[in-house]
């Protein structure tokens, strides 16, 4: 076996082992309550925290830097703060995992955050090559 299949081989496990990691990760946050938008397969599913002009601005900050957001698992953390009887800001956290990196970030989320601007930023600092 030469190296340049080695090297094929050892990357091809790299990313199946990102998967693994990365299933576990979802699986441990959906036991504690932090339910994923996209999962594994890209499903979507509903969400609290993110809006959905914010998850337009998402999807156009991923084809701006030719990405998908079947790359990413979306995950969203509710820290909203109710009270009985009373108006309250809708607050929280996304947590982004690329796939093939297995980077994970997590941004403020809720009313009045900038959390697809912040992405934006990691993109053109090219946090997840």
């Amino acid at each position: 076996m030469g190296n340049d299949e080695i090297l094929k081989r050892t990357e091809e496990g790299m990313k199946e082992g990102h998967k693994v990691l990365i299933r576990e990760i979802v699986r441990d946050l959906e036991e504690r309550g932090i339910t994923p938008a996209w999962s594994i397969d890209g499903k979507i599913r509903k969400l609290r925290i993110a809006n959905e002009s914010e998850l337009e601005d998402f999807d156009r900050e991923l084809k701006e830097h030719g990405l998908n957001k079947s790359e990413f698992c979306l995950l969203e953390e509710d820290t909203t703060k109710t009270t009985p009887s009373s108006i309250y800001p809708i607050a929280g956290n996304i947590i982004l995992i690329h796939k093939k990196s297995a980077k994970i970030r997590t941004y403020k989320a809720g009313n009045s955050s900038r959390w697809v601007y912040d992405f934006h930023l990691d993109l053109k600092n090219k946090l997840f090559d």
